[in-house]
């Protein structure tokens, strides 16, 4: 990473760098993208997707005006749990302040909020039962936002797959134990274990 650290320094003089996703939290491995967010006098926003040491970068890289007055903190969730690694001027803690803070202050949705898309849940369980290629279709599309419908009924905020399996199998070991097996085994019962546990945790929450 210090490969990496020198050369945004030397091309972008930053006055704050933001390390977030698995190179932040140590989870990174041989096919990890290196993230980051870098505030610096540049002309308009550049997105930085080069090769150091053998790492691509995923690096977005912002002038200091980007975050002066009103802006949607939303855009940079992301960097939620990030590291601030370099910060000349505080703008770098001031940002991760701003989402957290955003983050600590996002509405609540309503039961029925919740409720809808536990109901769509059942309801493509129930349609992937036709074993047809629509089937095995809706098979996949109810695993995939199923698991932000999770964290949702769950009161977590979903910060996309990674970060979200890892809280679910440390949070809530039956429910990964569930969604795994549906994950691996195309059998209706193993669906049907994870969009009832889906069931029984809104149910909690009434």
């Amino acid at each position: 990473m210090e490969q990496i650290i020198a050369y945004l320094k030397g091309k972008y003089a930053p006055r704050a760098i933001i390390v977030y996703g698995s190179y932040a939290d140590g989870s990174n491995n041989e096919h990890s993208d290196f993230d980051a967010l870098l505030i610096s006098e540049v002309d308009g926003e550049l997105h930085d997707v080069s090769f150091v040491g053998g790492v691509q970068l995923d690096v977005f890289v912002y002038p200091p005006s980007r975050f002066e007055g009103g802006f949607d903190c939303g855009e940079f969730a992301r960097i939620y749990d990030g590291n601030v690694i370099l910060d000349t001027e505080g703008r770098g803690a001031a940002l991760k302040k701003a989402v957290l803070d955003y983050i600590g202050s996002r509405p609540r949705k309503t039961e029925d909020e919740l409720r809808a898309p536990i109901d769509w849940c059942r309801k493509m369980w129930q349609r992937t039962r036709r074993n047809d290629s629509e089937g095995m279709f809706r098979w996949h599309w109810l695993l995939t936002d199923s698991l932000e419908i999770f964290c949702d009924t769950a009161g977590q905020a979903y910060f996309g797959p990674k970060k979200s399996l890892r809280w679910m199998e440390m949070r809530y070991p039956e429910a990964f134990a569930l969604y795994k097996n549906a994950l691996f085994n195309f059998e209706p019962a193993a669906l049907a274990g994870w969009v009832g546990f889906l069931e029984t945790l809104a149910g909690q929450r009434d």
